[in-house]
Parts: C-alpha cells; structure tokens; sequence
C-alpha cells in the first residue's frame, strides 16, 4: 500500500513592532509560518499569540517595510524575511 505524506513547507520569518503604542502585547521575534505566508498572515498570528484581535481602525493605522522596502498586507513572504510594523504617516 502506497502512503502519499503531505510535506508542508515552512519558513522563518522575524517581525519588529515599532508601534508598541496599539500593538504593545505583540511580540518582535521570530515567527514561524507555512510556506505562501503573506503579512496579513504573520499579524494574525502574532495577535492571535498575544489573544488579541485588531481592530479596523488599528489596522489602517500601519505599515510595513519587508527588508526595508515598502509592503502591504497582501505582500507575501519568503523565508528569512525582516518585516518592519511602523506608523501610517498622515497629514500635510
């Protein structure tokens, strides 16, 4: 009898909070995470180790840099990666 395994691939990826203000429970470190991981992804697990959920408002209110280049939610991750957690500048 012939066993297929399923091989699930996975990557580390290290995380700094520089909005300690809205996110102080979340922890910087490293994070685990499944291969095709995006940012959206890490924060729901940082939160959900932290048994917090982020509000909308909290939310808009950040950005990211992926090894210091600009991302967003959606921008996926690969393993190695540095993710920076900063403030939304706004005004004018």
């Amino acid at each position: 009898m012939n066993l297929l395994r399923r091989i699930e691939i996975i990557m580390n990826v290290t995380v700094k909070y520089s909005v300690k203000e809205l996110l102080g429970e979340l922890r910087d470190g490293l994070y685990t995470l499944p291969e095709g991981a995006a940012i959206t992804n890490l924060i729901e697990a940082s939160a959900q180790e932290a048994h917090r959920e982020l509000a909308e408002e909290v939310k808009r209110s950040i950005i990211f840099l992926v090894n210091n280049r600009p991302a967003s939610w959606e921008t996926p991750l690969n393993d190695g990666d540095s993710v920076r957690v900063l403030y939304k500048i706004i005004g004018g």
